[in-house]
């Protein structure tokens, strides 16, 4: 079973390290991913995760791209010279907008909201996020449509893959709706092809591999939303 990491790990490795390394059986979830460029956690991966971690040590000084550290940094670096008033800051500023235009956040989702919480998502407004996994040629993408405080008992979004598959161990009941393409799913050996209109349910605690031959992207819904949280808890 892969190791799942979650939000309140990055949360955690940030008072140890600013940086996670995960391997071909570790994966990270879109909210853990938000956290740590929040948090300024690298995510980092690595064939040989006991190998990476002795690097950290002593590497641990330029992998935090938070504004204080460069701050912090070039401070020292210019330590005893003679700078111009504001040149520090402006180093920090442009370093910064690097950073930000290397990552780029994604487009806000588009949603109408009314006061007996009821939402309205725009499904045109949703673009993916890559869904990192150790191989890098997979194409994987996902998207929250609805955080948990506007829905606090399922967890929703949409995912699409490209001549990609992934191995899953479920902590949550799913339902998949197929919007396009062709989507399998196998467990125990056997796979079911399922195209655009159906459905599949997935319940919790089962192994599968998601797929495609081609192109599918579909709408999910999980319960409980929470599942992350009571994961960790076991």
């Amino acid at each position: 079973m892969k190791k799942l990491i979650s939000a309140e790990d990055v949360r955690q490795s940030k008072k140890n390290n600013n940086v996670i390394y995960i391997d071909s059986n570790t994966l990270i979830t879109p909210g853990a991913k938000d956290v740590a460029s929040e948090l300024g956690v690298e995510i980092r991966y690595c064939k040989a995760k006991e190998k990476a971690d002795e690097k950290a040590e002593v590497k641990k000084e330029i992998q935090d791209i938070s504004s204080s550290n460069i701050e912090r940094m070039v401070k020292e670096r210019l330590q005893g010279a003679t700078v111009p008033d504001g040149l520090v800051s402006q180093i920090v500023k442009e370093v910064m907008k690097a950073v930000t235009a290397s990552n780029p956040a994604p487009p806000q989702i588009v949603k109408e909201c009314d006061p007996s919480g009821i939402r309205l998502v725009r499904g045109g407004s949703v673009t993916m996020e890559r869904f990192e996994t150790a191989d890098t040629t997979d194409k994987i993408g996902i998207r929250e449509v609805l955080n948990i405080k506007e829905c606090p008992n399922l967890a929703t979004g949409f995912m699409e893959f490209d001549h990609s598959s992934l191995d899953w161990t479920l902590g949550y009941d799913e339902l998949d709706y197929i919007v396009e393409g062709n989507m399998d799913i196998t467990v125990n050996g056997k796979t079911y092809h399922g195209h655009a209109g159906d459905v599949f349910f997935i319940p919790m605690n089962t192994s599968i591999t998601f797929g495609t031959p081609d192109y599918c992207k579909f709408f999910f819904t999980a319960y409980p939303a929470n599942w992350q949280e009571l994961s960790n808890k076991k």
